[in-house]
């Protein structure tokens, strides 16, 4: 700090002034700063700083002469005068405000920030050196100003109806969470329910066919089911004896399994087998289960009930079927 006469006389006028004035209740904390200067090093500490500040007068050089920062936390009120129990609050300086000072006294100091003006206990300013040290460790991009008592009710109401808005933005968010757990939950339950293990068997009248016919629907289980669970076979087996039925597709299980357009790569577009297919039937189908699953369904044995179609479950979205059922890596609809 800079003194306002001599050296000497500056410590005989501090001796006096300290014996004559009261001690200040210490602070618990304590901002230092150190800095190089031309008389050597200089050391800011609040625990200091308002004892010193009455002494000389206050006289502060540098970016923060005659101003403070406000230490408490929420906020410090501002009187209209220096009688708390008789003076108005007229503004409110929350933690981290920088106020111009304009005249400081032992108990009590005159400030100005923004638009508040008043008084306010010494104690919880910080001067000068020591304000500055804080406001580098602060960031003075985040120093606030002074609010008067409207504008800070202002602020609080704005602040509390922010927290308002983001606390039913979070339940909002989680409702529609809950929603969309709950929708999938459904959805699942759905293709649980629609999906069968081979247990849910009904019965169709039966049908007598050909040797011929038998040996292409074994085959053609082959191939469209091959590598599925035996209910995926005798699921495919009852796909075509259900067109068979149907009216809406050939009336013949040749007719049904050649239909062009139908099965993958099985019909030469001619109402007879692919060169593929061909090969297929002339070799026979690679397992037992296939013939199985032919002969079981002839016989009346049906785990699908009247679906004519199926296709891969990796193609379609389930959600677009209201009624199917899922059989390994097919859905029967």
């Amino acid at each position: 700090m800079k003194l306002r006469s001599s050296k000497a006389a500056c410590y005989m006028g501090a001796a006096i002034v300290l014996f004559m004035t009261p001690v200040l209740p210490a602070v618990a904390t304590t901002y230092e700063k150190t800095q190089n200067t031309d008389t050597g090093i200089k050391v800011a500490s609040y625990s200091a700083n308002t004892e010193e500040v009455l002494v000389t007068g206050y006289e502060e050089t540098g970016t923060y002469k005659n101003k403070a920062v406000a230490l408490t936390d929420p906020y410090l009120d501002v009187y209209g005068g220096t009688d708390e129990e008789s003076s108005d609050v007229v503004g409110r300086l929350y933690a981290n405000t920088l106020v111009d000072v304009d005249m400081v006294g032992k108990e009590w100091t005159k400030i100005s920030s923004g638009n508040c003006e008043g008084y306010v206990l010494t104690q919880n300013l910080c001067f000068g050196d020591e304000a500055e040290v804080l406001a580098e460790q602060i960031g003075t991009d985040n120093l606030l100003t002074g609010y008067t008592t409207e504008e800070a009710e202002a602020k609080e109401a704005e602040e509390e109806a922010a927290r308002l808005a983001e606390q039913a933005r979070i339940e909002a968010e989680a409702e529609a969470a809950r929603a969309a757990a709950a929708a999938e939950e459904a959805r699942r339950q759905k293709i649980i329910e629609n999906t069968i293990s081979g247990t849910d068997i009904t019965y169709n009248p039966t049908m007598s066919v050909s040797d011929d016919d038998i040996w292409i629907m074994a085959c053609l289980i082959d191939w469209e089911a091959g590598y599925q669970p035996y209910a995926g076979k005798l699921a495919v087996a009852n796909v075509i004896l259900n067109r068979v039925r149907s009216g809406r597709y050939p009336g013949s299980i040749s007719g049904v399994v050649y239909q062009r357009g139908q099965f993958s790569g099985v019909s030469n577009g001619a109402g007879a087998a692919s060169d593929r297919f061909a090969s297929r039937l002339a070799s026979g189908p690679r397992n037992t289960e296939c013939m199985q699953a032919a002969l079981e369904a002839l016989s009346g044995v049906n785990n699908i009930g009247g679906y004519t179609s199926f296709r891969a479950l990796y193609t379609v979205d389930v959600n677009n079927y209201s009624d199917f059922v899922i059989i390994g890596d097919h859905i029967f609809h």
